[in-house]
């Protein structure tokens, strides 16, 4: 059982005990506690259960109990505490870099990664929209101008290759590349929500820089604020999913397209409930 492979330390405690008690019925909880040095008998099943949490004074006696001796199996282990119990999204972000930098270091999952890489950088989108337009061109010096000279060549260039190892895009003899409308099967789901959360933030800048940036007939920035009932909150959400979709329809039949937009709608509490 490789720990490196998780992304939630709850799963793999689940994991690890039912391993033990299938190979030894008489494996229990009171065993690992005590090999781990801990007296509570039901400590580990309510850390599974998700009732409690892992503490600074009980994660060393856990790794005991795991039997882990390995310094990269001890650290992996500790981000993955971290990361799962983080109370705030950047500490979450900066504990789950970590581990995907370890990932790397072990050669893991690498179609995994690539997927996390498509789904988090803004401009692996950008690019794979642009090679289906008429007037794309595979060449990185014209994609450097067209990306407003955001990106460099080198991070263009990695975005085509993990494009291709996707099989989102092929070789064209005439275009130079071609989309292949290839699945993208979905990644981790918390590896599928920190990609999420890295696209969106990535997005609000460039948002803000152009703000700045663009002149006003090439943009549209509106904004309301209004009371709601939280009950209608799913109301509301679904009609601006329906608005999304309705635009996606209506921009993927155009066949003079040059460009690539991003529409943001932003939808957040100004305000937190105080009862």
């Amino acid at each position: 059982m490789n720990i490196t492979e998780y992304l939630d330390y709850r799963k793999y405690l689940k994991d690890f005990y039912l391993q033990k008690k299938e190979a030894n019925p008489d494996y229990s909880y009171r065993l690992f506690m005590k090999k781990g040095g801990l007296s509570s008998p039901s400590h580990l099943k309510m850390i599974m259960d998700g009732e409690r949490n892992l503490t600074s004074n009980t994660i060393p006696k856990y790794i005991k109990a795991l039997g882990l001796t390995n310094k990269t199996e001890i650290e992996f282990f500790e981000n993955l505490v971290h990361y799962s119990q983080a109370k705030n999204q950047e500490t979450k972000l900066d504990y789950f870099n970590r581990l995907l930098e370890q990932k790397r270091k072990k050669g893991l999952s690498p179609l995994e990664l690539e997927q996390y890489d498509f789904l988090s950088t803004w401009y692996h989108v950008v690019v794979y929209v642009l090679i289906d337009l008429p007037g794309f061109k595979n060449d990185l010096d014209w994609l450097a101008l067209k990306l407003k000279k955001k990106v460099s060549k080198r991070h263009i260039q990695n975005a085509l290759e993990n494009l291709k190892k996707l099989s989102l895009i092929e070789d064209d003899p005439i275009k130079g590349l071609r989309q292949t409308q290839g699945a993208l099967s979905t990644p981790d789901a918390d590896m599928k929500s920190q990609a999420i959360y890295e696209y969106h933030k990535s997005m609000i800048t460039l948002a803000n820089h152009s703000l700045d940036e663009d002149l006003v007939s090439e943009r549209e920035f509106n904004g309301v604020t209004f009371p709601i009932d939280k009950d209608k909150l799913p109301l509301l959400k679904e009609k601006i999913r329906e608005f999304r979709k309705e635009i996606n329809e209506l921009t993927s039949n155009m066949e003079s397209a040059k460009d690539v937009y991003q529409l943001n709608i932003q939808l957040f509490p100004l305000t937190k409930d105080l009862q």
